[in-house]
């Protein structure tokens, strides 16, 4: 934290207050250092600053919303608050200014669901289970049709059912009466049984309530809440199938479900007396079919409270773009599927096809990766003050292309859009001694897609010897369809919130023909790897989702460290177990042709002893280079005889499907979630799920801590940390785009080895302590869960919620906790 200067000033003012004469004989050992008589005056006086300003602030201390966070505890115990332990402070102070609003509202449904907004940050929906019980009804109850009495013209009836609908006496949609037969007739209603927005009636339910049983009791209080979030995306580019008559919102051609645009969390004017009970579309849930069909407008005039006639990111829109701005196409105008995020015309494709641009949200639980987000939420770094900015897409002036050749000294390059870019052409080489970043405007997130077969961007950096240090800073940007080569030198690189598209697995069973899944334009959806090839330093990633993060050809790490990251490998290629080893994928020529030289395992030996010319050959080749094209032929007929499986176990740097492969240098892992084999030098984890070998040469360093990591790694002090089989289906979906992407499921725990199971010798902790948190879902060090959205805090934010609960619930209800999503 920088000082502000007050003990400083204050010591100084203590120092003057003496005598000149003493302060004339007061000397330090060394000229100008201070002597011990002004050094006990600059101890008093940064105590006395202390004091001082503790008694100027008294005043603003007196107040939750201008106190210090240290105060916090103390006012909340004044009004007998239960602070929530895993809020910040800033919802801390919330949570206690609120208290007094809280209790007079006590009780009250609308007040449980806005606590789910204050401690959650998450959309709930509350319902009164005895509500929609079947039951007789008695004299006490309300009519189902009501008649007021109007003094001058006598009755007067409701015909349209409004008031009974708005005081839950029939369905909204259905139109069936409280605790009456259930109405099918219309589709949406139908499609709801069984969820929070059910209008129908139920026989009890005596069972424990629970996720999907025990709902339907006198006592039972649903609490439905989504902890998917929706995430808005605006102007983005949508991409064509071939004959261009179907459209894909998501810019990368996958198909992927919309997302609605919470209105409650943060609005303050959904919450107190205006409170009402939320309809579907108000909240941040997937766009079903039967919700978009029930919300289609009957004429052109009419509105959908989803589709946005302002071109917002806070609903739906398709509109033309010019000029920077987006002009929406009437709805009527539009064939939309929202659980397939597409879109086509009821009539012509409009001429200016190539102009179009969709707003629209997607879900994920975190904001993890490029995403739009505010960069807020990234830790501060020093930027250079020159700034470049592009914007338009493929129609920028200057180019993308133009900007990233003239980089010559410090420079941003800032996109300001979330438009579709072709993919660089253009190298784009970081001079000696400077730092370029390519970034993006807050809230936004271009896209650098490139489509042709086996492309590549390449980054050179110029790093010597040089007082600055040479650094590459990547934030914000969706890249896709090639991989990322760095080389030359950098002293440091940061990956901060982007996505390195990880791909997508074809259909099972795979084959070779079909190996990856395809975009809507036919585009193969390959993962985009991050290769280094000659040195970088300090490697950062900052929650980032990547593919497959390697070195290749020779190149080398210090230090790697990612934070809140998802790297992902997905097969690239079959592996049999039978056969022989004809056109194999080598990822590093390198490492295998070092290994051949010095023959460091059986196979090496065998494929050198079968080839005189191989032996010949390598004898004259210098370890750590590039070898020559010949040698490189003369090594693929030499591995020709392994079976792939064979091959690739002997020599995984070279010819495996990792995640992380490095072959120096040291991997420090925080909250991360890594799918697929790792094979590094040293390894440290904290708090974070490697679903799949982790093989690590120097396995006396480091220390993973807090993790779940699969059976048969060697891995150095796992500590407080559970295995599980390789591969163990933990998540909801491995896919990148769905909104579950690497979601554990809620049975993750069942997957974990029976305790004793991979004893660690650690020091660190007894055997028993290692298998004692038994839980990947509450695992880290706080209790939160592992991988990469331990920061969400779900399982704190449920027993904070719980808490809460059991002192504002109505009296003899209990919570039915019920994961919406």
């Amino acid at each position: 934290m920088i000082s502000d200067g007050y003990a400083e000033w204050y010591a100084n003012r203590l120092w003057n207050l003496l005598p000149a004469i003493y302060r004339t004989m007061d000397s330090g050992p060394t000229p100008g250092a201070h002597g011990p008589l002004q050094e006990l005056c600059n101890r008093i006086g940064a105590q006395a600053a202390v004091v001082r300003r503790s008694i100027d602030r008294m005043g603003e201390n007196q107040s939750i919303e201008t106190c210090d966070d240290w105060v916090i505890p103390y006012i909340g115990d004044l009004v007998a608050t239960r602070l929530v332990s895993c809020l910040d402070a800033a919802a801390q102070r919330i949570d206690v200014a609120k208290t007094i609003y809280y209790r007079r509202r006590a009780g009250t449904v609308g007040v449980l669901e806005e606590l789910a907004a204050d401690i959650a940050s998450r959309d709930a929906r509350v319902v009164e289970f005895f509500r929609r019980l079947g039951r007789t009804r008695h004299q006490f109850d309300p009519p189902l049709s009501y008649q007021i009495e109007d003094q001058l013209s006598g009755p007067v009836g409701f015909t349209d059912n409004t008031l009974e609908i708005m005081e839950g006496l029939f369905g909204a949609y259905s139109n069936t009466p409280a605790g009456g037969f259930a109405d099918l007739r219309n589709a949406y209603a139908a499609s709801n049984t069984g969820s929070t927005f059910d209008e129908y009636a139920y026989t009890a339910d005596l069972r424990a309530g629970g996720q999907t049983l025990g709902h339907f009791n006198i006592h039972n209080l649903g609490v439905f809440i989504w902890w998917e979030q929706a995430f808005p995306i605006t102007a983005a580019t949508p991409v064509g199938n071939i004959e261009g008559t179907c459209f894909t919102f998501d810019p990368t051609g996958r198909e992927i479900p919309l997302f609605a645009y919470s209105q409650r969390i943060g609005e303050a004017a959904s919450w107190g007396e205006h409170w009402v009970a939320p309809d579907e579309w108000m909240l941040s849930v997937p766009i079903r079919e039967s919700l978009w069909k029930e919300l289609l407008p009957q004429s052109p005039a009419d509105s959908n409270e989803l589709y946005s006639a302002l071109f917002s990111a806070q609903s739906l829109s398709v509109g033309l773009m010019a000029g920077g701005s987006g002009a929406p196409i009437p709805l009527s105008q539009l064939s939309i599927h929202p659980e397939q995020g597409l879109f086509s015309f009821t009539s012509e494709v409009p001429s200016a096809a190539a102009s179009l641009a969709v707003c629209y949200n997607f879900g994920l639980i975190s904001e993890i990766g490029a995403g739009g987000y505010d960069n807020e939420i990234l830790s501060e770094l020093q930027l250079p003050a020159r700034t470049v900015n592009v914007s338009g897409g493929n129609s920028a002036v200057p180019s993308l292309n133009t900007v990233l050749g003239a980089v010559a000294q410090d420079v941003v390059i800032q996109i300001n859009d979330s438009l579709t870019y072709s993919g660089p052409t253009t190298s784009l080489n970081v001079p000696n001694g400077t730092t370029v970043a390519i970034c993006t405007e807050s809230k936004q997130r271009p896209v650098f897609r490139w489509t042709g077969a086996n492309a590549t961007w390449t980054i050179t950096g110029n790093a010597s010897s040089s007082v600055s240090p040479t650094v590459l800073i990547l934030e914000g940007i969706l890249l896709q369809g090639a991989n990322i080569i760095l080389q030359g030198s950098f002293d440091s690189v940061y990956l901060r919130m982007m996505t390195l598209d990880p791909g997508t697995s074809g259909p099972e069973p795979l084959t070779a023909a079909a190996i990856y899944a395809t975009a809507i334009d036919g585009l193969s959806l390959a993962p985009s790897s991050l290769l280094i090839e000659k040195s970088v330093t300090n490697l950062y990633l900052e929650r980032c989702i990547t593919g497959p993060i390697r070195t290749a050809n020779g190149g080398v790490i210090q230090q790697m460290t990612a934070t809140d990251s998802i790297i992902q490998s997905i097969p690239t290629h079959l592996v049999p177990t039978t056969g022989n080893l004809s056109n194999p994928t080598i990822f590093d020529y390198v490492s295998l042709a070092t290994s051949l030289k010095y023959e460091s395992n059986a196979l090496a030996k065998t494929a050198v002893t079968g080839s005189a010319a191989l032996s010949d050959s390598l004898s004259q080749y210098q370890a750590g280079t590039m070898p020559s094209t010949s040698l490189q032929n003369e090594i693929v007929a030499a591995i020709w005889q392994f079976t792939p499986a064979a091959a690739e176990s002997a020599w995984p740097l070279a010819l495996a499907d990792l995640a992380l492969g490095f072959s120096e240098g040291t991997v420090s892992l925080s909250r991360c979630t890594v799918l697929g084999p790792t094979y590094t030098h040293r390894l440290a984890a904290s708090e974070s799920i490697l679903d799949n070998l982790a093989t690590v040469e120097d396995a006396q360093t480091g220390c993973v801590r807090f993790s779940a990591y699969a059976a048969g790694s060697n891995l150095h002090q796992p500590y407080r940390s559970v295995q599980v089989p390789a591969d163990a289906p933990l998540f909801e979906s491995r896919s990148f785009g769905q909104p579950d992407y690497v979601q554990l499921r809620s049975d993750a725990d069942a997957w974990i080895f029976a305790p004793g199971a991979g004893s660690n010798a650690c020091n660190c902790g007894d055997d028993s302590a290692v298998s004692a948190a038994g839980t990947i879902l509450e695992g880290a060090q706080n209790g939160s869960e592992m991988g990469v959205y331990c920061l969400e805090d779900i399982p704190l934010k449920r027993r904070g919620l719980a808490m809460k609960y059991d002192e504002y619930s109505p009296i003899g209800q209990l919570p039915v906790w019920i994961d919406a999503d």
